[in-house]
């Protein structure tokens, strides 16, 4: 009697355990196929936070994971299948030590791109790009432009690229991360001694001779033109550098774009 009673129980033990396992199996099934929500029994989307704004004591918000620049730049996992990801940096302490980073300058949050950690939000009156061309020889030619054409200015190396903003060099045009007011300065220098010629400068979305570029005569000797504009464009605006050279080919030693974000929309 005591032996099947015993079995009774282990029997019963296992049926439990048994129901038990199927109902987790369904119940995580049911919330990978369903929205999830935290503080929320109906959520409307995929994850729905709700804080609880009515408790003074209850510190509401979502944080990202924390790291700092010099332990990111020890990590090698990051690649395609992580673009979104989103990280709080603490502590900027060393500096880039990898491309991945080389963006990441000041303490916030960035995302990755697939290739680099970008700002997740530009500081205003801050330069989110800057670009060049050639190294301060003012003999040395960095690029030929045609005449008779509005030609993309062709530049070589980036220095900075933050908030967002996606530089293609096959085409030399940055695209604008967000609609905004910006300001651009760039500048075009011939190689000393080039021919006396009229030059067109311009940074906009189309190669154009529009009323917001410039004409100038270089002197012949060592001559830059510097050009500044204030404009507003819309988010995914491609801006390239470009110019016209009138009657001669134009040997450049050297050239810069600059932009600034000054308002976001």
């Amino acid at each position: 009697m005591g032996n099947n009673v015993i079995y009774l129980h282990l029997l019963i033990f296992v049926t439990v355990k048994k129901i038990f396992f199927i109902l987790s199996i369904l119940f995580l099934s049911e919330m990978n196929a369903q929205n999830v929500g935290i503080n929320s029994l109906t959520p409307q989307m995929t994850l729905d936070v709700n804080g609880v704004a009515s408790t003074v004591t209850k510190a509401d918000g979502m944080r990202a994971p924390r790291i700092t620049l010099a332990q990111l730049n020890a990590k090698t996992g990051y690649n395609s299948n992580h673009v979104g990801a989103l990280l709080y940096i603490t502590d900027v302490t060393g500096g880039s030590t990898v491309s991945a980073t080389a963006q990441i300058a000041t303490v916030g949050y960035y995302y990755f791109d697939g290739t680099a950690w970008q700002s997740v939000v530009a500081k205003t009156g801050t330069a989110v790009f800057i670009a060049s061309l050639g190294s301060g020889n003012g003999s040395a030619t960095a690029a030929s432009i045609n005449s008779g054409g509005f030609t993309t200015v062709p530049l070589s190396t980036v220095t900075k690229n933050v908030g967002g903003g996606i530089w293609t060099p096959a085409t030399n045009t940055y695209t604008v991360p967000s609609s905004g007011t910006y300001l651009i300065k760039s500048s075009i220098r011939l190689v000393d001694g080039s021919a006396s010629r009229n030059v067109f400068q311009a940074v906009h979305t189309v190669n154009s001779d529009i009323p917001e570029g410039i004409w100038d005569t270089n002197s012949g000797n060592r001559w830059t033109m510097l050009y500044t504009r204030i404009a507003y464009f819309n988010k995914n605006d491609q801006l390239r550098l470009y110019m016209y050279s009138d009657g001669a080919t134009a040997n450049i030693s050297d050239a810069s774009l600059n932009i600034v974000l000054l308002s976001q929309n």
